[in-house]
């Protein structure tokens, strides 16, 4: 039987969970096929590649003083492949550079490993000297035509390619031994049940409750209590050693029974003032910035959803932007939504390190709203905190705090269940899409009214868990 080619992204699978590198090169079918948002993650990075080509052959190939710039070659060794983004060769001294180009904002170990990967596979055949990475600067910002000399960084990880070379050889030995097993018993499974594309492999008959809901279990936690043969949080033994947030989690677990520190909420709600306002932002972030002032890979917030309720017992006030248009929709958003927050009472948000960080970014790039939002952002309460803190605990929430999790548990006659947009990532995609002029007429009046449901659900889902916790 000819031996199996192993491919860079087959290697970086392999990295991730080495079930699903033997699931896929023998055949298994993923119950969970790339998402929306990886669909439009690789058509960045596609974009990004084009425009780096570019840098390298306008900005880079020119300091030879006699090269070759060349694209997407590939080379195999054994029974590996590995296609170069780009590799510029040094004609006067015979000898190639390479450059990878990644559309992140940053480098980090699986960039390097990516790299090393590749060096180990064209060594045998050509002669290396530097090993460059070419990804987006995140300090640059847009102003006017994109400009590739700020927008790309080159950094040389010679040095740091080279000291993993041992370590990748090693991982490369091990994914060839793995693939050629014929069976998948004793080969390292994932521990995200919900995310995991082969479950009949990695987690057969799971428990309602299974060890990998446990909040920040360190994996050679999992790993020990996998060896002891426990999967099923019920099955723990009492003197297994956790945190205290952990063990408190386990206890509710086991005895069926949430865990409300009524007192503990009560003296955080009656700290908010009113009127209360309860927040909520869709973004999108795509990898290359769109308009001027944004950095690469920054969130550009399109949408906002705002009830607010004016006095205890009163009624609710809703308020809603939508930019529909290919253009920044900051300056908009934040007239509107400066006119409806008043310049006292609480502001209600889910994860307040997402919304204030994106004030933050707002306020730089329009400084005329940076006291309104300076203002905002002093007066956020984030509800979230409730749950992540461990202050109400259900067994129902499966160890998550996110609201997609609390909601349906709390406030059963509101769900996402039926609403044609359920996520943010899907929001994100769409308005992209829309502004882009990807969808008809009627596609787009259809996603606006989706958009603006989804995002009003989200505030009102604020609103809900607020009175409820509030009794």
């Amino acid at each position: 039987m000819p031996k199996q080619i192993i491919t860079k992204t087959d290697f970086r699978l392999f990295l991730d969970t080495p079930l699903h590198f033997w699931a896929f090169k023998h055949g298994y079918i993923p119950t969970k096929l790339p998402s929306a948002m990886d669909d439009f993650r690789m058509q960045q990075g596609q974009q990004v590649e084009a425009l780096a080509q570019t840098y390298i052959a306008q900005t880079i190939l020119p300091k030879y003083t006699c090269a070759s710039h060349l694209q997407q070659v590939t080379f195999t060794w054994d029974c590996f492949l590995a296609r170069m983004d780009a590799l510029i060769k040094d004609e006067t001294e015979n000898i190639y550079d390479l450059y990878e180009i990644k559309s992140s904002s940053s480098i980090d170990k699986e960039d390097l490993l990516d790299v090393a990967f590749q060096v180990q596979v064209c060594r045998p055949t050509i002669a290396l000297r530097y090993l460059y990475l070419v990804y987006l600067n995140k300090t640059y910002r847009r102003q006017g035509e994109l400009n590739l000399k700020e927008l790309f960084l080159c950094e040389d990880i010679s040095e740091a390619v080279t000291e993993l070379a041992p370590q990748t050889q090693v991982f490369m030995q091990a994914a060839q031994q793995i693939i050629i097993r014929p069976e998948p018993q004793g080969i390292q499974h994932c521990r995200k049940p919900d995310d995991c594309p082969f479950p009949e492999l990695c987690h057969p008959d799971l428990p309602e409750h299974p060890i990998y809901e446990i909040s920040r279990l360190h994996r050679n936690k999992a790993m020990q209590l996998e060896e002891m043969g426990v999967r099923a949080i019920s099955a723990i033994p009492a003197d297994f050693k956790l945190s205290g947030k952990q063990a408190q989690y386990v206890e509710v677990v086991k005895s069926d029974q949430p865990y409300i520190d009524r007192t503990a909420i009560q003296e955080s709600l009656a700290t908010l003032q009113y009127p209360l306002h309860f927040l909520d932002y869709e973004t999108c972030n795509p990898a290359l910035p769109s308009f001027d002032g944004y950095h690469p890979n920054q969130h550009i917030v399109f949408q906002f959803s705002l009830h607010v309720q004016p006095a205890p017992g009163a009624g609710l006030e809703h308020y809603e932007y939508l930019h529909s248009t290919f253009s920044d929709p900051a300056p908009t958003l934040l007239q509107q939504l400066a006119a409806h927050i008043a310049p006292q009472g609480n502001i209600l948000v889910w994860n307040k390190a997402f919304e204030m960080t994106r004030n933050c970014d707002m306020a730089e790039m329009h400084p005329e709203f940076a006291p309104f939002l300076e203002n905002v952002n002093a007066r956020i309460y984030d509800l979230m905190e409730i749950f992540s803190q461990g202050l109400y605990i259900h067994p129902d929430f499966h160890g998550s705090a996110s609201i997609k999790k609390v909601l349906p548990v709390l406030v059963s006659n509101l769900s996402y269940d039926d609403m044609d947009i359920k996520k943010g990532d899907e929001a994100s995609i769409v308005w992209w899409e829309m502004v882009n002029g990807q969808l008809d007429e009627d596609e787009k009046a259809k996603t606006i009214t989706a958009m603006l449901e989804y995002c009003s659900l989200d505030t009102l889902a604020l609103v809900r868990i607020h009175r409820l916790l509030d009794k």
